[in-house]
């Protein structure tokens, strides 16, 4: 009986602690088979850290092949199709009728009749890019039925099926392993560093203090006992990752829970997250420390301007630690995964009584408020959702070291700063730039930290300022734009393709991006497809027998051209 009465608060414990702090999923956890007919194996999972957003679904090995079989994960209808050069690349949609729309991406074809329907829309529409609503009658799938070949499209980084779950009625993904119980999770996750913050100052203000987290004997500890902080309160990070038998490499983690002096303070959760806020993940991970070459800190607390839904807070402070009456206060961070096996440590914080006298700012941008910045040289506006927290702004110029650049370069404050709101920035030249040189200008931003490229995009003149729409702090100048993309083929006037399945070419642009790239046969239109910087034409009947014209023709975001003809035999 003692043993039975063990078992059962092993199993009803964490379940009880769940629901203090979020209420119980009720997803169908066995209703869904595996996509695929191998072993499951997994190497992502919902709400890791991913540049600029959550990821948003699971990621399936397909063990370094392509051209696995897809199969519905239950009964529904096909009920969109994507295709796009990013992103999820080909994609599949199916509606279920359980309420759930099932999402399979970085595929490379469709099952046979769906892949001729989306072939005649392109060559109808004369676009390779689609995205196609489908009514409920005209591909109705049955659960385990071949949907398509997996493949490596979009902005996928190697072989795999990213599968996704979201509710059909709001669109957003949900946390797919949450329907997959039966998947093997034993491993918790495991506690790398504790990050510590002044709360008396805003996150864009300082560095944390960061700390190795000791595991002996599967209890977690710091060498330091009880943590100094120069502030009169504190909030926290940790870097952490998740694990399970059949998932190869690291995981992300699903739920943090944080106690002060041993009651409930703040959580939170990482499941429903639509695509719409999926940037509010620059407000929960520490996007400097990141930028700066370090690890994802993740936040235990909600910035001020952060309007993710997954937060629980037990106290008005979100997180924040109160630590004015020069105590000592523990805390205790508990890690989660979908199996709610756990990690967790304790610490201890210790502040001032008054808090941390702010530095001198010259330029002080309020979060949750528009903002004008305005000189002589530079202007641009932030909405109220632009800043996560409050910034003291840096502006500054200096000679550019590019010979072609017609402005000095402008520090537009650091790059390590997230903004989330694309924001009008208007620069203005140093040199005199001709009617002609305007309709090709382009604003430039400098790599900053471990970026090896600029980033170009066309602008437009107003009033003696060039102006571009832009997402990101850092370092600009204005350039003219004069080139047109540069088109490479292994093929030659005069080729025999008699025996090739595809004509491929690359297209690299040197300052902005391609905006426009066409294939035609003799005038046909013909489908390209676009991976990065290559592009390729697989054969079929709209490239005849015989010798013909193949002429690509590529256009990039300033309307520079550049066309390449070839006679080829077939």
């Amino acid at each position: 009986m003692k043993n039975l009465l063990l078992v059962l608060n092993l199993f009803v414990c964490p379940v009880l602690l769940a629901q203090t702090f979020f209420t119980t999923k009720k997803y169908p956890a066995t209703q869904f088979r595996y996509p695929l007919d191998t072993t499951a194996s997994l190497v992502g999972n919902f709400g890791e850290c991913r540049p600029n957003h959550f990821h948003s679904g699971i990621d399936m090995r397909t063990f370094g092949k392509e051209n696995l079989k897809i199969l519905a994960i239950e009964d529904g209808f096909v009920s969109r199709i994507k295709i796009e050069p990013g992103g999820f690349g080909n994609a599949i949609y199916i509606t279920h009728f359980n309420g759930y729309t099932s999402v399979y991406a970085h595929l490379n074809k469709f099952f046979n009749e769906l892949e001729q329907y989306v072939q005649r829309k392109q060559y109808e529409t004369q676009r390779w890019e689609q995205d196609i609503l489908l009514p409920p009658h005209e591909f109705p799938i049955k659960k385990g039925r071949f949907i398509a070949w997996s493949g490596n499209t979009g902005s996928s980084q190697g072989p795999h099926l990213h599968l996704e779950i979201r509710d059909t009625k709001t669109e957003a993904p949900l946390n797919g392993l949450l329907f997959y119980q039966s998947l093997r999770d034993n491993k918790p996750p495991k506690l790398k560093q504790i990050a510590v913050y002044n709360g008396d100052l805003s996150i864009n203000s300082q560095d944390p203090q960061l700390y190795s987290v000791i595991n002996t004997n599967g209890i977690n500890k710091l060498a330091t006992a009880t943590l100094q902080v120069d502030g009169s309160k504190a909030f926290l990070g940790f870097v952490a990752d998740d694990f399970m038998e059949i998932a190869t490499g690291t995981l992300g983690v699903y739920e943090m829970r944080m106690y002060l002096d041993g009651k409930p303070h703040f959580a939170w959760q990482m499941d429903n997250i639509s695509y719409d806020i999926t940037r509010y993940m620059n407000a929960i991970a520490d996007y400097k420390v990141k930028k700066k070459g370090g690890p994802w800190v993740q936040l235990c607390r909600k910035l001020p301007n952060d309007k993710l839904p997954i937060y629980k807070s037990f106290t008005t402070e979100n997180g924040m630690i109160d630590l004015s009456d020069g105590k000592i206060h523990s805390v205790r961070i508990e890690l989660y995964d979908t199996k709610y096996n756990k990690s967790s440590i304790e610490l201890e914080l210790k502040g001032k009584t008054e808090a941390s006298e702010m530095p001198p700012c010259i330029t002080e941008f309020k979060c949750g408020k528009p903002v004008k910045f305005s000189a002589k040289e530079a202007e641009f506006i932030l909405d109220e959702n632009a800043l996560y927290d409050d910034l003291c702004f840096e502006f500054d110029s200096s000679p550019s070291k590019n010979a072609k650049a017609k402005s000095p370069c402008y520090k537009i404050h650091y790059g390590n700063v997230p903004i989330h709101s694309y924001f009008n920035l208007k620069l203005k030249p140093n040199v005199n730039i001709s009617s002609i040189q305007r309709e090709k200008i382009a604003m430039v931003r400098l790599p900053y930290g471990n970026e090896t490229n600029a980033k170009g995009k066309a602008a437009k003149w107003e009033n003696g300022f060039a102006t571009s729409l832009v997402r990101d702090f850092g370092n600009y100048e204005l350039v003219i734009d004069d080139l047109p993309p540069l088109i490479t083929t292994a093929l030659k006037d005069g080729t025999k393709i008699t025996n090739l399945k595809r004509l491929t070419f690359t297209i690299k642009e040197e300052t902005t991006s391609v905006a426009k790239v066409t294939a035609t046969c003799d005038g046909q239109w013909l489908r390209l497809v676009q991976k990065g910087n290559a592009y390729y034409y697989e054969m079929d009947k709209f490239f005849p027998n015989g010798t013909h014209t193949l002429l690509i023709t590529a256009v990039d975001e300033n309307g520079n051209s550049t066309s390449k003809a070839l006679k080829l035999i077939k």
